[in-house]
């Protein structure tokens, strides 16, 4: 009878340390898997953010405007752009603003990535303005850009990056 108590004894710990193996397991397991979550979700950002420059880079259009404004003299021909092309290109700074406020991209990286274009298209008068017939003008105190203007305003505030904030 002891024996068989013994043997009753022994199987106990067995299932016991079965019972710890398999729970360090599983919660191993969790982790990893947390882990492999957490870095796909950063891929995804970092998908975002990298096809919102490419978008931004290899405009042309967006390119004309770029250039146009760090000149600082923009004149004639930044009037001239036609309004569907201004309005996708603040439309682009309105996507960069919705990431971040849907925390899909982090502040500091937005206004680094796109705060400086923002600020200097806010700041032009010939980007706003129309040509002597009216055709072009943009109004920028509508409330439709207000998004728009929202992160501009806080762009602003960003003015020094350290490079270790700079992430996704």
């Amino acid at each position: 009878m002891e024996l068989i108590l013994n043997n009753f004894k022994d199987v106990a710990i067995v299932i016991d340390i079965a019972t710890v193996v398999g729970a360090v397991v599983a919660g191993a397991a969790f982790f990893k898997g947390f882990l492999v979550y957490a870095r796909r979700g950063k891929q995804k950002k970092a998908e975002h953010i990298f096809n919102l420059r490419k978008k931004f880079k290899e405009n042309k259009v967006f390119e004309d405007i770029c250039n146009l404004l760090d000149k600082g003299n923009d004149g004639e021909r930044l009037v001239n752009i036609s309004i569907a092309d201004k309005r996708d290109f603040l439309g682009l700074f309105e996507e960069v603003a919705i990431m971040k406020t849907s925390k899909l991209i982090k502040p500091k990286t937005a206004y680094y990535m796109f705060g400086d274009y923002a600020i200097k298209c806010w700041n032009s008068k010939d980007f706003w303005k129309g040509d002597s017939y009216g055709n072009n003008k943009m109004d920028k105190e509508s409330p439709y850009w207000s998004v728009f203007k929202k992160f501009v305003e806080d762009a602003k505030k960003e003015s020094s990056f350290d490079p270790d904030e700079i992430t996704i």
